[in-house]
């Protein structure tokens, strides 16, 4: 093998370990995110379209909603929809829906379920990646 072979293989393998991280297995469980879809569907399709895309309401995923709410925990961004959504009746979603509607977003975001259910506390462990 050649030099230059080791130091292209050196290279690329380098690389890998700096490119960002996917986001990561979430607090939350698969029947929240299938409960939170539910959710989505009554109460946020209408201004955030089909899987978050964004339409009267911004995108739930991507650059934009990560320029807004990347580096907040969970638990910011569960208490930024329970107080302004939906926005023709902020603060009126329960615990239970602030729970499933956050889950559902950051599967959106690339989270995967987990085998810990979402709550209150256990948004506070975690923080959405910038």
């Amino acid at each position: 093998m050649s030099v230059k072979t080791i130091v292209a293989g050196l290279f690329v393998g380098s690389a890998l370990f700096a490119a960002p991280a996917l986001a990561g297995e979430g607090p939350f469980t698969a029947d929240q995110v299938k409960k939170g879809l539910t959710e989505y569907n009554t109460h946020c399709r209408t201004c955030h379209a089909k899987d978050g895309k964004g339409a009267l309401g911004p995108a739930l995923h991507g650059d934009t909603f990560k320029s807004r709410f990347g580096g907040q925990s969970w638990a910011d961004i569960r208490t930024w929809i329970h107080d302004n959504m939906p926005q023709t009746a902020p603060g009126t979603l329960s615990d239970d829906q602030l729970n499933v509607l956050t889950a559902y977003t950051m599967s959106l975001n690339g989270y995967t379920p987990g085998q810990t259910e979402l709550s209150a506390d256990t948004a506070k462990t975690v923080t959405l990646e910038k």
